[in-house]
């Protein structure tokens, strides 16, 4: 559970906010693998810290 919240913390710290990520962009910014960055986004939206929806495809934003 603490290398989630680890991997979460990491994943807001590199994203900008009003910026919009892909996953495959969020997972070349944080370098986390793809179980970690699943878990870390599943995280944070539970928390209600980033929000996903889908525009051309999924995208990911921090909420302000």
């Amino acid at each position: 559970m603490d290398l989630i919240k680890k991997n979460s913390n990491t994943l807001l710290t590199r994203m900008c906010a009003g910026c919009k990520y892909t996953y495959k962009e969020l997972l070349r910014i944080c370098g986390l693998t793809e179980t970690q960055l699943c878990f870390a986004i599943m995280s944070l939206l539970k928390e209600g810290k980033i929000c996903q929806y889908r525009e051309s495809r999924v995208v990911y934003e921090l909420i302000p």
